[in-house]
């Protein structure tokens, strides 16, 4: 018994998985992401070479790096390295002596010109997170600056780290010091160290651009499963692709094309998992949304059926508001002050007006009008088999219609089309009478 419960527990977890990641495919694909994605590279474009600048002035001003330090730094930018004379910059840049309004001038519009890519994020953050959150235009500028300041940083550090690690593991002294399991170690978690500072920028900006601040569980898990996607892509990316091919075909634009198909490729995995973070963060809302939305037992689409079958039995829901009714026993009862919506996990209910039944059978839900309207229960609910109904608190149906457009709009029209008949009786009652 304790096996095939434990067998269905892990049944229920998968399904629960597979739910979130079809729901953040689907909204990714309504949200129109690809192409925000494609807004974000041209950004990313625009902004690389000034936050570069940046990175360099401190490595060579302040830190006083050595030039390998910058040759490694560089030596992963061929398209910008084979268009500019890095050479020339860096003698421009160790030729300052000392700072003066136009450094501080210039300084301030590479800044500036950086943010660009920072502006992009923000704004598919505002496309994912819809109406959630109000509009704070100063915390929303820090934040675009500040992320800014915090990728600098972490190019720096890590550039730091890197080259300090060679210098100091390539030194006798830590052969002394150092067994050779632990300077294994040591060497890794500097070969990993970029990995990490991935991880860390895309928790940070997860964690801070959307207006309504996400639990940091679901940034570290969504920022670690963009990592492990991107490295994965990465690694395909290399094994597939043959550059120097690419090289005789198109010459030096070979370089351009990979890395713009490179940089494309890292937005669309940010921003699915941005919105996969957004769908777990309102996941019950995202869930409530599909069963109200449920296709009919009828729909001859393939997806449409497809969809049934993975929405159709809401275990998070199941236990947490099930309700079971004896045949012929009321659920609610016509002008009773309650708001509850009500989904038929198993059997059938008959909604009981004036002069007229409506069934509704196993997917289906009830009782929204009392919600979405304000006013008492404008049927009587009574269980036609015994059934089994899933009793969901009007708030997180409130809160479904600011998350989902389509559930919105479909409320609307079930609105409309209320009172659109309820006018038409008040008519005809006039009229007999």
């Amino acid at each position: 018994m304790s096996d095939s419960r434990t067998q269905q527990e892990k049944q229920h977890i998968l399904l629960g998985f597979a739910q979130r990641f079809y729901i953040t495919w689907d909204t990714f694909i309504a949200n129109d992401l690809f192409t925000y994605a494609a807004a974000g590279a041209y950004s990313f474009l625009l902004s690389a070479f000034p936050v570069m600048l940046m990175v360099l002035v401190i490595l060579l001003r302040f830190l006083r790096a050595s030039p390998e330090v910058v040759d490694d730094l560089t030596g992963s930018l061929n398209v910008l390295v084979s268009s500019i004379n890095i050479a020339d910059i860096l003698r421009s840049v160790m030729a300052v002596k000392r700072i003066g309004f136009f450094e501080i001038i210039l300084g301030f519009s590479i800044f500036w010109m950086a943010r660009r890519f920072f502006a992009s994020i923000q704004q598919s953050m505002r496309v994912i997170y819809r109406k959630r959150g109000k509009f704070k235009p100063i915390k929303e500028n820090l934040v675009v600056l500040g992320g800014e300041v915090v990728l600098v940083v972490l190019i720096v550090l890590g550039a730091v780290m890197v080259t300090a690690g060679n210098a100091i593991f390539g030194s006798a002294l830590t052969e002394s010091l150092l067994t050779p399991l632990a300077r294994e170690i040591a060497r890794n978690v500097l070969r990993f160290a970029p990995i990490g500072i991935i991880f860390a920028f895309l928790f940070l900006v997860y964690y801070f651009t959307p207006r309504v601040k996400p639990p940091a569980p679901h940034c570290a898990l969504a920022a670690a499963a963009c990592t492990a996607a991107i490295l994965l892509v990465q690694t395909l990316f290399g094994s597939l692709v043959n550059m120097t091919r690419y090289n005789i075909v198109y010459g030096i634009f070979a370089n351009v094309i990979v890395l713009l198909l490179e940089v494309y490729l890292f937005f669309v995995l940010f921003l699915f998992f941005a919105q996969f973070q957004f769908v777990l963060q309102f996941y019950d809302s995202f869930l409530l949304a599909r069963l109200y939305l449920l296709p009919p037992y009828h729909a001859v689409d393939l997806g449409a059926q497809f969809e049934r079958v993975m929405f159709i039995n809401p275990s998070l829901f199941y236990r947490r508001y099930a309700l079971s009714k004896k045949e012929g026993e009321v659920i609610f009862a016509q002008g009773e002050d309650s708001s509850e919506l009500y989904y038929v996990w198993a059997g059938t209910v008959d909604l009981v007006r004036e002069n007229r039944v409506s069934e509704i059978g196993r997917g289906g839900m009830f009782g929204e009008f009392a919600t979405l309207l304000g006013i008492g229960r404008t049927a009587t609910a009574v269980a036609a088999t015994d059934c089994v109904v899933l009793r969901i608190p009007s708030e997180l149906f409130r809160e479904t219609i600011e998350v989902d457009g389509k559930v919105s709009h479909r409320t609307l029209l079930a609105v409309s089309d209320y009172v659109r008949k309820n006018h038409l009786e008040v008519l005809l009652d006039e009229t007999h009478s």
